[in-house]
């Protein structure tokens, strides 16, 4: 009797180490997915200009890793998301670049994966995967849904208000009012913030997720994705703005218009309104303030977040991962030194991303990694520690052996870029083979007092080029001629992978209508 007994006692006590064993690889998940950051844009970096300040980025980084060779798989946004959601190159089903591909139903999701395990799963914000049979949150697991499905959307006309106000003076005008207007919840159901502000509403909507999360037993998933601080950086919240020195103009009652930076259809044209101020068409003198406004917001919603954890006593049963979908761009003067290039570029500064993973007391913290990593491999990291499965066709690598500092196999051994035509490139150890068409784009420069004045036209080389990013990480000395073995042999890996990708094809989209 005694054994039966021992042995009860043995089974019932392995059986409370499993269940709390299970309950600590099945935290809470958060990532925050910035948009269009600049990769010096952060104060933590020894590399930020002095005009930065991010003291929750900064507190996030200091409560885990940053990565600083980390990439996202396309140097714009709607490839690069679908590569981070599903932890696999988006090329594989030929989703390139803009209105290619989209997300098959088919793929397996983040989501999808956390839904098997348990989790309550969350969108809030941009979605922007070009269509595709899966273009809908509700398609990729999400249970709940709260934001936008476009590329872009106003920062602050958010209400059916705003929108009757703009087609009454768009003469026709439809693409103007594609942005502006109510945000949408779950499939279809419009919501109108009246006076609201997105940065903040979305962050409203994760500090509610979090508190229903605290009284609930249900492990939650929420993927949090700002448009701060991609165009139209030129509209900020009226209070940000005035402490980034460029303060809104108001309404023109009289007028019965606004002044710039608001788009007026009666004055021009979007298509031109945004060439003009959407692509350096002019140079903006408080551009660069204009971006920090609404970085300074981004920045003030992540520390809101965090608050919100420490305040339920969840920071420590919650990973938080932050990045950028692609590198930032010239356009809303975010700032990527040391890096060559800006969005849409396939050198160093289109593609390469801050990403920093944080969980206290059970990952590292304040730690920095120069490992070669990806937006692919936030998905098989929180397959690993929430306990999943990984289902075996992952392009991504879990992050978890880098981050402890092991010697772990789980580490790329390179990474490949194309826009599917003429453009490519390929990073493996410290070297960087890319080919290009070549750019040309408008530029401009700051003065002492952080204004923006044009500047002569940025020229980057065409041709196949060869970097030693360790020493050159700017890509300024081509030394393809140099070492043409590597070249060869890149170039071979390169036209591997690319064999195994997907033929460009259009994404299914359906054409938004103004409500």
């Amino acid at each position: 009797m005694k054994g039966i007994y021992f042995s009860f006692v043995f089974l019932t006590l392995f059986s409370c180490l499993l269940d709390a064993t299970a309950s600590r690889i099945r935290p809470n998940v958060i990532v925050i997915v910035a948009d269009d950051l600049g990769y010096a844009d952060m104060s933590f970096l020894p590399q930020a200009p002095g005009d930065i300040q991010t003291p929750s980025i900064d507190r996030l980084a200091k409560e885990g890793t940053y990565f600083g060779n980390a990439y996202s798989t396309s140097p714009i946004c709607s490839p690069s998301r679908a590569g981070l959601i599903t932890g696999r190159y988006q090329q594989r089903w030929g989703n390139y670049w803009y209105g290619q591909g989209g997300l098959p139903k088919g793929e397996l999701t983040i989501p999808k994966a956390l839904r098997k395990l348990g989790y309550s799963t969350h969108k809030i914000g941009k979605t922007h995967l070009n269509g595709g049979d899966a273009e809908h949150p509700l398609d990729h697991g999400f249970d709940d849904y709260l934001g936008f499905n476009h590329h872009t959307w106003d920062y602050i006309r958010l209400s059916q208000k705003d929108l009757d106000a703009y087609k009454k003076r768009a003469n026709g005008d439809s693409l103007g009012i594609l942005c502006v207007g109510p945000l949408e919840r779950n499939r279809g159901e419009p919501v109108s913030f009246e006076n609201g502000f997105t940065t903040e509403i979305f962050t409203d909507e994760v500090i509610r997720k979090i508190e229903a999360g605290k009284k609930s037993k249900t492990p939650f998933f929420i993927e949090l994705e700002y448009n701060a601080v991609h165009m139209p950086t030129y509209i900020a919240h009226p209070e940000y703005a005035k402490k980034a020195g460029c303060e809104q103009p108001k309404w023109n009652r009289n007028a019965e218009r606004w002044t710039f930076p608001f788009w007026d259809p009666r004055d021009i044209s979007w298509s031109d309104w945004h060439k003009k101020w959407g692509h350096l068409g002019e140079v903006d003198p408080l551009g660069r303030k204009r971006y920090l406004a609404n970085l300074m917001a981004l920045d003030d919603g992540i520390g809101r977040i965090l608050d919100s954890l420490e305040k339920t006593d969840q920071r420590k049963n919650t990973l938080v991962i932050f990045l950028s979908d692609n590198g930032g761009t010239i356009n809303t003067y975010a700032n990527n030194t040391p890096l060559r290039g800006f969005k849409y570029m396939f050198g160093e500064g289109g593609v390469r991303i801050p990403l920093v993973v944080s969980w206290p007391g059970q990952l590292p913290e304040g730690k920095t990694r120069d490992d070669l990593s990806s937006a692919m491999d936030v998905f098989p990291t929180i397959l690993e520690i929430c306990g999943g499965e990984d289902p075996g066709n992952l392009d991504g690598r879990s992050l978890v052996g880098r981050i402890r500092g092991l010697k772990s196999r789980d580490r790329h051994d390179h990474l490949c870029f194309t826009d599917g035509k003429k453009a490519w490139s390929i990073r493996q150890g410290n070297w960087k083979l890319i080919e290009t068409e070549g750019w040309i784009h408008a530029n401009y420069r700051l003065t002492d007092e952080n204004i923006a004045v044009a500047a002569e036209q940025f020229s980057y080389p065409k041709g196949l080029q060869l970097f030693n990013l360790k020493s050159d990480i700017g890509e300024t000395k081509n030394v393809a001629e140099r070492f043409p073995k590597r070249v060869a042999s890149m170039k071979t890996l390169y036209d591997s992978w690319r064999a195994n990708m997907g033929e460009p094809r259009r994404g299914k989209r359906k054409k938004r209508k103004a409500k």
